[in-house]
C-alpha cells in the first residue's frame, strides 16, 4: 500500500510556485483490490468451488489478471484450487481466520517501513529522521487496524450492503448525496455491486 502527497505545483507561465492541496491517498494497490473482492465473494460461498470467470464476473475483475492475484493468494495459503470441469477456487480456511493484514501482506509484502520518512536532511539525522516515531506509530496503527479485521467481517459488511441493510457512513467515498442512508440492496451475484 502507497502513500501518494502532492503538495504544489509550479505554473509554467510564471513559474511561481501555486499551492495545490491533494488528499494523502491511502489505498490497496489495484492487485490487493482485486485480491480482497475475489476473496469476499469465495467467503459469501464456503462449500462451493468458483472459477475464476465467474468471479471475475460478479466482482468486476479482469479475468486475466484475476488468475494471478488467485495463484499469489494460493501461495499464500489463502485459496485452494482444484482443477478440471468440477474444479475452481475456495478459501483455503475459516474467513473468520484470515485478516486483511494476511491479505494485504501475501500481495504487497511486509506492512513496515523500508525507508525513511523523510529523505535528505541535516547531519543530525544521520541514523533516524526528525518524523520516524510520528510515521512509524501511524504505520503500526494501520497494521493492527488490518489485523483486527478479518474476511468473514468484511464478508459479512458485504451482504448487509448487498440485502441494503447497512448504513451509509458520514465519511463514504462513493455515497455522493446519500451520506448516513442506508445502501440499496443488490440484485447481482454476492459481492456484485448494483449499477452506480
Amino acid at each position: 500500500m502507497g502513500v501518494t502527497i502532492q503538495v504544489g505545483t509550479t505554473s509554467r507561465a510564471d513559474r511561481s510556485w501555486i499551492p495545490r492541496i491533494l488528499p494523502v491517498k491511502l489505498v490497496p494497490t489495484r492487485r490487493t483490490d482485486y485480491g480482497i473482492r475475489a476473496l469476499i465473494f469465495l467467503a459469501r460461498r464456503p462449500s462451493t468451488l468458483s472459477k475464476a470467470a465467474e468471479i471475475g464476473a460478479a466482482m468486476e475483475i479482469p479475468t486475466g489478471f484475476l488468475q494471478q492475484v488467485l495463484q499469489e493468494l494460493q501461495r499464500a495459503r489463502l485459496v485452494t484450487s482444484r482443477s478440471g470441469p468440477s474444479g475452481g477456487y475456495a478459501l483455503a480456511r475459516d474467513p473468520e481466520s484470515i485478516t486483511i493484514c494476511e491479505i494485504v501482506e501475501a500481495l504487497e509484502g511486509p506492512i513496515e517501513l523500508q525507508e525513511c520518512a523523510l529523505r535528505g536532511g541535516p547531519c543530525h539525522w544521520e541514523e533516524v529522521c526528525a518524523l520516524h516515531w510520528v510515521w512509524s506509530g501511524a504505520q503500526r496503527s494501520l497494521k493492527e487496524s488490518l489485523d483486527s479485521a478479518t474476511l468473514a467481517h468484511v464478508a459479512r459488511d458485504d451482504a448487509r450492503l448487498a440485502a441494503g441493510t447497512a448504513a451509509i457512513p458520514g465519511n463514504s467515498h462513493r455515497a455522493g448525496g446519500n451520506r448516513g442512508r442506508t445502501a440499496k440492496p443488490s440484485t447481482g451475484a454476492p459481492g456484485r455491486r448494483s449499477a452506480r
